[in-house]
C-alpha cells in the first residue's frame, strides 16, 4: 500500500506541474499537448555524488542527466549497461517525478533501454541505483548510464494496435511526416520502422484480423505492404479516393457491425461525423475498394438524445473492451477533447451516453489523434503525449512522453560500481568447530541456548617449513573494510592469541567472539616466521578472506541455524547479551539486529576444505519470518503470528517424531534448554486463560497421542505428577485440554 501512495502523489505532483506549464489553446489547432516552441538541448548525464558502493549498503549511486534548454517537455532515450545485471544485482528508480520509464520485463541480457522525462522548466532528472545483496560471490561490477540516440518522431496523427492471438500486442503510431513507428508503451520509445509512400499527409491507419494495415488520408485510402516495415521507405498500393471529406479516423469493421463484411474498413470525416462504411473486395489477393456507404449520423444522434453535438472529429476510432466503437472528438468551445461511444447491436448503432470528456484532475488533453486499444490495455496518443485509457469506464489519464524531439548529446555516459564480495582464499583458510549441542536434540543446529560463538574465531596459516617459535609481534592483522576505501584498522593480537606446537608447520591466530568485524582482511607475517621475504595476504579484489556479520556458527553460511543465537538473545541488552550479537550497536537485541541479519541471510563464503550444504529450507524467506515471530512471542511456535491449539501441536509432534528440526529452539516455548511436554501445556494454560471471545477461531485438530515421561514433581507447585505411558491430548476449541 505505501508504495502505490507513494505512486499516486507521484502521479499528482506530476499532473500538477504540467498543468501549470502546459498552454492551452482553442481550436483550430489540435496540437495543445505540444504547443511549445521547439528547442534543441544539449543533454549529458553524469554521477553525482558517490559513484562507488557496496552490494548490501543503504546508500545510493545517482546518475543525473541534465540539459541547457529547459522550456519544454523532452523525453531521452538512455540504456543501462555494464557488468552489473538490472534487477539481479540492482534496481533503479526515478528519484522525484516519476518520470522515468523502465520496461516492465527487462531482458535477462545486454543493456535495457528506458526514457528519462524532463518536465517544463526542469534541467535535471535524477536516477537512483539500489544494490541487490544476493548469496553470489562476485566480483565488483560496472553500472553504466549511457545516453542514445532517438529517432525523430512525431506529433502523432493516426494509431492502431496490431492484435496477433497468443502474441503480445503491437502498438503503432505514424506522424506528421508520414514516418511509422513501432511504440513501446512501457518506456514511450517511438522506434522508427519507415516511412509510408503516400501524396497527401495520412491521418490514420489501421490493421485488421487478416494482417493488412491501411492508410488514410483527407481524401484517398493506401494498402500499406507491412512486409517493407523495417525499410527506409514503406512501400504502398493507392486503392483509392474514399469521398470522405477530410478523412481523419480509420478502424477495421468487426463482428458484421452495420452490415459489414469481413475486411470491410469504418472510417469518419473531420466535419460531417458521420461513420462511413470502406466496402473492400479482393482481386487476385489483394484487397481493392469496391466503394463506400455512409451508416451512421453520430451528430444526429447525440441531437435526438438531447446531446450537444455540435462536435468535430479529432482524429481516429477504435473498438472498446465491449466491442463498442470509441471515436475521438472535441467542440470548439471546449478545451479538452471527448470519447463518444457508439453502439453497435446488429446491424444498427446506438449511442447511450454523454461524451466522455478526457480529462483527469488537474490535466485536460486535446488533439487526440491516435487511439490504439486491443481490449485489455488502451491507449490513446495527443502530439507526443501516451495516454491511457480505461477499457471499461473510459478514463483518460497521462501514461509518458514519447522520444521523438531531437536533442543534442553531450556527455553521453557515465559509470558508478557496485563492489563485489570476497573470494576464497588459495592457502591461509578460515577454521571453525561444528560441535553438536548438547540439548534441544537438533543435531545440524550449531548454536546451542547454552553456548553463543561469534561467526568467525580463528584463522588457520599453514607454513611451508616447520619452525620452533611464532613471535606475535611478527604478525600483523588488518581489517581493510568491505569496500577498500575505509581506514585500515588493526587488530590487537598477543601471545594468547597464537596456538601453535614447536616442530609444527602450522598454527591458528585464536580470536575472541566478535573481534573480528565484517570487513577484508590482511595478514602481514616477517621473516621470523617465513624464513624467506616478508609474507602479505591482502584483502584485494582476488585474494581475500572476511568475516560475515551473522554467520554466528561460523560454518561460512548465514542461515536459519545462525538465527538461533539472535532468538536466544532476543530482547536482552548488552549488560547480559553478547555484543557480537547486537548487530546495530543500539545495546538492545531487537527487530532492528534482524534487519541486518536479514540482509545478510543466505550469503556465504566459499572456504578451501570446508564443504557445507545448502538445505533450501534453511535459507527460505519465509522461515526467517516465521522464526522472527516466535522469537518475539515463544508461545507462537509456529510462526504465523497467532497463538492457537496448533502450535500445543506441533510441540507434541515434534516430541511424537524425535526427529531433529533446525528449529528446534521454537518448541522450547519455556526457554529452559530442553523440549518436553511442559512447552505444550504453557501453550494450553494460555488459551486457557484467555475470555472466550479471544480464543481463536475456525481451527480444529482431532487428537494428537504420543508416549513419554513427566518428571515426579512439578517445579511450579511442588505437587507430584503421575507417571504416564501415553498422553491424548484432544485439541478442539474452544473447549481446552489441560495435562493431568
Amino acid at each position: 500500500m505505501l508504495i502505490g501512495r507513494r505512486h499516486r502523489a507521484r502521479q499528482r505532483r506530476l499532473r500538477s506541474r504540467i498543468a501549470k506549464s502546459t498552454h492551452r489553446s482553442r481550436r483550430p489547432r489540435v496540437e495543445s499537448l505540444e504547443q511549445r516552441r521547439l528547442l534543441v538541448a544539449t543533454v549529458d548525464v553524469a554521477v553525482t555524488g558517490i559513484s562507488q558502493l557496496e552490494e548490501d549498503a543503504s546508500g545510493q549511486i545517482v546518475y543525473t542527466f541534465s540539459r541547457d534548454e529547459t522550456e519544454g517537455q523532452l523525453a531521452v532515450k538512455f540504456q543501462l549497461s555494464g557488468t552489473a545485471t538490472f534487477g539481479v544485482d540492482y534496481l533503479a528508480d526515478e528519484i522525484e517525478n516519476n518520470t522515468v520509464r523502465f520496461p516492465n520485463e527487462p531482458p535477462t541480457s545486454g543493456p535495457v533501454t528506458a526514457t528519462a522525462t524532463f518536465l517544463p522548466g526542469d534541467a535535471t532528472v535524477q536516477i537512483a541505483i539500489d544494490p541487490l545483496a544476493d548469496t553470489l560471490i562476485e566480483r565488483d561490477e560496472s553500472v553504466i548510464v549511457t545516453v542514445v540516440s532517438a529517432a525523430e518522431f512525431g506529433p502523432v496523427t493516426g494509431a492502431a494496435s496490431k492484435i496477433v492471438s497468443r502474441e503480445a500486442t503491437e502498438y503503432y503510431a505514424v506522424d506528421n511526416q508520414n514516418r511509422l513507428a513501432l511504440v513501446d508503451v512501457e518506456t514511450g520509445i517511438a522506434g522508427s520502422v519507415g516511412t509510408i509512400n503516400a501524396a497527401q499527409s495520412i491521418t490514420d491507419i489501421a490493421w485488421t484480423k487478416a494482417g493488412d494495415l491501411f492508410a488514410i488520408t483527407a481524401d484517398r485510402l493506401y494498402l500499406v505492404h507491412s512486409e517493407m516495415i523495417g525499410q527506409a521507405t514503406i512501400t504502398t498500393t493507392f486503392l483509392g479516393f474514399h469521398g470522405i471529406a477530410n478523412a481523419n479516423a480509420l478502424i477495421d469493421s468487426r463482428d458484421g457491425d452495420f452490415g459489414s463484411d469481413n475486411g470491410d474498413l469504418f472510417a469518419v470525416g473531420q466535419n460531417a461525423l458521420d461513420i462511413h462504411r470502406i466496402n473492400m473486395g479482393d482481386v487476385n489477393g489483394q484487397p481493392t475498394m469496391a466503394g463506400r456507404t455512409t451508416v451512421y449520423d453520430v451528430d444526429a444522434a447525440l441531437a435526438s438524445m438531447l446531446l450537444p453535438s455540435n462536435y468535430f472529429s479529432s482524429g481516429d476510432l477504435d473498438y472498446d473492451s465491449g466491442g463498442d466503437l470509441i471515436l475521438s472528438a472535441f467542440r470548439p468551445e471546449d478545451d479538452f477533447d471527448s470519447l463518444i461511444e457508439i453502439r453497435t447491436p446488429g446491424t444498427a448503432g446506438a449511442i447511450a451516453k454523454a461524451p466522455k470528456p478526457a480529462e483527469d484532475p488537474g490535466e485536460n488533453f486535446v488533439g487526440i489523434q491516435g487511439l490504439a486499444f486491443d481490449g485489455s490495455a488502451s491507449f490513446a496518443f495527443a502530439g507526443r503525449t501516451l495516454l491511457g485509457v480505461n477499457p471499461f469506464s473510459h478514463d483518460s489519464s497521462r501514461e509518458l512522453e514519447l522520444t521523438g524531439q531531437p536533442y543534442v548529446i553531450g556527455i553521453s555516459s557515465a559509470t558508478g560500481t557496485i563492489f563485489g564480495d570476497p573470494v576464497a582464499p588459495p592457502v591461509i583458510t578460515i577454521h571453525s568447530g561444528l560441535a553438536n549441542p548438547p540439548n534441544l536434540g537438533s543435531n545440524p543446529q550449531p548454536t546451542t541456548w547454552a553456548t553463543q560463538r561469534s561467526q568467525l574465531t580463528g584463522i588457520g596459516v599453514k607454513l611451508g617449513i616447520a619452525t620452533n617459535s611464532i613471535p606475535s609481534d611478527a604478525i600483523t592483522l588488518t581489517n581493510l573494510g568491505l569496500t577498500g576505501t575505509q581506514t585500515p584498522r588493526e587488530i590487537p593480537l598477543d601471545s594468547s592469541n597464537i596456538v601453535f606446537e614447536p616442530g609444527s608447520d602450522h598454527f591458528v591466530i585464536v580470536l575472541a567472539p566478535g573481534q573480528l568485524q565484517s570487513g577484508r582482511y590482511e595478514l602481514r607475517l616477517t621473516r621470523a616466521i617465513t624464513s624467506g621475504p616478508e609474507f602479505v595476504f591482502a584483502g584485494n579484489a582476488t585474494n581475500r578472506f572476511y568475516s560475515l556479520t551473522g554467520d554466528w556458527d561460523g560454518n561460512t553460511l548465514v542461515d536459519l541455524r545462525d538465527f538461533a543465537t539472535f532468538a536466544y538473545w532476543y530482547g536482552q541488552t548488552t549488560l547480559v547479551a553478547p555484543e557480537y550479537v547486537d548487530l546495530d550497536r543500539s545495546g538492545t537485541i531487537d527487530q532492528d539486529d534482524f534487519l541486518v541479519f536479514a540482509n545478510h541471510y543466505g550469503r556465504r563464503v566459499y572456504v578451501p576444505g570446508v564443504v557445507e550444504p545448502t538445505v533450501p529450507d534453511w535459507i527460505d524467506a519465509d522461515r526467517l519470518n516465521q522464526a522472527l515471530q516466535s522469537a518475539i512471542n515463544p508461545l507462537d511456535v509456529n510462526g504465523n503470528a497467532s497463538v492457537s491449539p496448533l502450535d500445543a501441536l506441533q510441540i507434541l509432534n515434534r516430541l511424537a517424531t524425535t526427529v531433529p528440526k533446525v528449529t528446534d529452539w521454537q518448541y522450547d516455548v519455556n526457554r529452559d534448554g530442553a523440549i518436553s511436554p511442559r512447552d505444550a501445556l504453557q501453550i494450553l494454560n494460555h488459551l486457557a486463560t484467555l475470555p472466550t471471545m479471544q480464543r481463536p477461531a475456525g481451527e480444529f485438530i482431532t487428537s494428537a497421542s504420543l508416549t513419554f515421561e513427566l518428571s515426579t514433581s512439578d517445579d511450579d507447585n511442588n505437587e507430584p505428577l503421575r507417571w504416564l505411558d501415553e498422553v491424548t491430548v484432544e485439541l478442539k476449541p474452544p473447549k481446552l485440554a489441560r495435562f493431568s
